[in-house]
């Protein structure tokens, strides 16, 4: 790969990021769950690796788990303790608006990744 590139890839996932902790504060999230930087990194993960299919449980749980030395259940865990949160917010506004309906209960993790990631492919 050539030095151009690497650096473009960086640049993106740079900006991916950090549009993606600015979402999930404008949900309710704080950066002091380990599922905040978990999601971070699985919406960059998802969006350099958009093409492939990509299975939660076999792909992206484990390749999140290993950039942050931790099991792949800790990964899920820790969404679902953030999904929590955002949901526990009496105000679901901004969240319906990334998932593009009104949502009646908290999203699993799946539909939670899917909503954010798409939402970025939307947005772009």
């Amino acid at each position: 790969m050539r030095l151009v590139d690497q650096i473009q890839e960086t640049a993106a996932s740079a900006i991916i990021t950090n549009d993606t902790g600015r979402l999930l504060r404008s949900l309710g999230a704080t950066g002091r769950l380990y599922g905040y930087k978990y999601m971070e990194y699985i919406v960059d993960y998802m969006s350099r690796h958009q093409d492939d299919h990509q299975f939660l449980t076999k792909d992206v749980y484990p390749e999140t788990a290993k950039h942050f030395h931790v099991s792949p259940s800790s990964v899920e865990r820790a969404l679902r303790t953030l999904i929590q949160a955002i949901w526990k917010r009496s105000d679901h506004s901004n969240l319906d608006y990334v998932a593009g309906v009104h949502l009646e209960k908290a999203p699993t993790n799946s539909e939670f990744i899917d909503m954010v990631v798409a939402f970025f492919q939307y947005k772009n």
